[in-house]
């Protein structure tokens, strides 16, 4: 789904990616707190914890959400996040984490993600499993179609698989480059959401059909950040294409990592995000608070 992006998780990522991190670091936690705001007036706001302890596991959970403007035509949205990894920094990392996002008035999402890397030097190379369960609300009832009536389900599933691929290079510090890429493969074809729109209005409600449309066919990012010995800045791209109707979303940034001192980090984003059926952009902020230890 085009859902939250990474601005709550680049403090850490960038304390991760860092060559001067040891083993003794292995163990650290951390717990970050964000809250952003765009140009509709969508205000969004997230806590992430991440507990390392002296094995190297790491457990991790996540939870937020968004909450539009009064007047949008759009639902308040929740994610919630929790995860286990191995050792970070050690040769293989293996990772699992359970996502859920979305309203229960509109579209849930729920997600298994299982991840699979592997560290050298100066590389990091990590692959990429989900399978992802969606329900999308429907009105219920009876429809008249075709010459025939026909009982409506109160929601709708849809099954897919997604695999994918994240890359990160250290080998130029003081810069770091990443790039990922993920496509999905669905159980049944979801483009009737949006060939039939007269019949797909009657099944569904319009804020459910417009969430919908964030169902992805792939999406790939990048990352490129320059490291100091005060914190980092960096850019971030991504894109991705919605299998619903082919729409093109793409979002870009910049962020400020600031660290205060080893324990504390501040992490300031500002970005656009716009779509390609659609002259409009949204401008977007965030401030994050980082606290390790």
């Amino acid at each position: 789904m085009r859902t939250h992006g990474a601005g709550l998780s680049m403090a850490v990522c960038v304390l991760l990616a860092s060559p001067n991190a040891t083993a003794a670091d292995k163990s650290m936690s951390s717990i970050s707190l964000e809250a952003g705001k765009d140009s509709t007036d969508s205000k969004e706001a997230y806590v992430d914890l991440d507990l390392g302890f002296k094995n190297g596991l790491h457990l991790r959970g996540m939870a937020g959400g968004n909450r539009p403007a009064a007047d949008a035509d759009v639902f308040e949205t929740h994610s919630r996040l929790a995860g286990i990894s191995s050792d970070y920094a050690a040769p293989l990392v293996a990772a699992f984490d359970y996502e859920y996002w979305g309203n229960d008035q509109t579209l849930e999402t729920r997600t298994r993600r299982f991840k699979l890397g592997v560290n050298t030097n100066d590389w990091y190379v990590q692959l990429i499993y989900e399978d992802r369960q969606t329900t999308i609300n429907a009105n219920g009832g009876v429809v008249f179609f075709r010459g025939k009536y026909y009982q409506l389900p109160d929601s709708y599933e849809v099954d897919s698989t997604g695999r994918g691929i994240n890359i990160s290079y250290y080998g130029l510090y003081p810069w770091s480059v990443s790039a990922s890429y993920i496509e999905y493969e669905y159980d049944r074809d979801v483009t009737s959401l949006v060939n039939y729109p007269k019949l797909m209005q009657a099944i569904f409600p319009a804020s459910s059909l417009g969430m919908a449309s964030g169902l992805e066919a792939w999406r790939h990012s990048g990352d490129l950040s320059y490291n100091f010995k005060w914190g980092a800045i960096g850019v971030n791209g991504s894109q991705s294409e919605s299998v619903v109707d082919k729409s093109i979303a793409s979002t870009g940034s910049m962020y400020l990592v600031w660290d205060m001192d080893r324990d504390w980090s501040m992490t300031f984003t500002a970005g656009q995000s716009g779509i390609d059926t659609s002259s409009d952009t949204t401008t977007f902020g965030r401030v994050a608070l980082t606290h390790r230890w």
